[in-house]
């Protein structure tokens, strides 16, 4: 992704925040702080190939501000970086809102987690109902430039057998990704797992590039940005 600025939009503030009880930035001081920040990078010479959104501590995509931040970063991102990507992280189970869906036509690429074949596992992993992953699928085929992100794990939950796998796969055929990146961590969860064996993330990797014809990236212990 080369030189990346990325901007937390669930980073606790005490103040100016989006409503009594939250934690969350109002929009102002977060682009307001994304502002000052592409313009001294610009002015001191800098690159910037990427600007990324992203949430440490929840999913950015429940900003209450997400469509206002967004329009306001592909601003500043014209006029000062004018050939940096415009990308966001998420592992948002529902992209049915209009500022959802809004937000999400304005990035250059979508990092988005997705690691569930049968709904079996996509309801121990996530505790969502398991109707929620057929609509999740068919949202995502709306969007251009998706890379899925997944990890194979397995302990309680296991979503790396050969069942597993070959439902994933077709789900995966059904979105028609841009790229796969495989995170070789353990999700943040409260279930007893971790990482699959090396031999079989091998065996698993080789299968996706197999049988998907997507380019396959594995990312040891860390995300894109971590």
């Amino acid at each position: 992704m080369g030189i990346v600025l990325a901007l937390d939009l669930t980073a606790p503030q005490t103040n100016l925040v989006t409503e009594r009880g939250s934690q969350l930035p109002r929009a102002s001081l977060v682009v307001t702080t994304a502002a000052r920040r592409i313009i001294e990078l610009s002015k001191a010479g800098d690159k910037v190939e990427c600007i990324a959104v992203l949430g440490t501590g929840g999913e950015p995509l429940e900003h209450p501000d997400i469509k206002e931040v967004t329009e306001n970063l592909r601003a500043l991102r014209d006029k000062w970086f004018s050939r940096a990507k415009l990308c966001l992280f998420s592992s948002a189970k529902d992209l049915s809102s209009y500022p959802v869906r809004a937000s999400l036509s304005m990035y250059n690429r979508l990092f988005l987690d997705f690691e569930w074949g049968t709904t079996k596992v996509f309801t121990a992993l996530t505790g969502q109902k398991s109707t929620v992953l057929a609509s999740l699928c068919k949202q995502l085929t709306s969007f251009e430039h998706v890379t899925l992100q997944t990890r194979f794990v397995r302990g309680d939950v296991d979503n790396s057998t050969a069942n597993e796998i070959k439902a994933w796969l077709k789900r995966v055929e059904e979105i028609g990704p841009h790229e796969i990146h495989v995170l070789n961590e353990v999700p943040q969860t409260s279930k007893k797992l971790k990482t699959v064996t090396k031999s079989r993330l091998t065996q698993i990797v080789d299968e996706i590039a197999e049988k998907s014809g997507v380019p396959v990236h594995v990312h040891e212990a860390e995300s894109l940005i971590g």
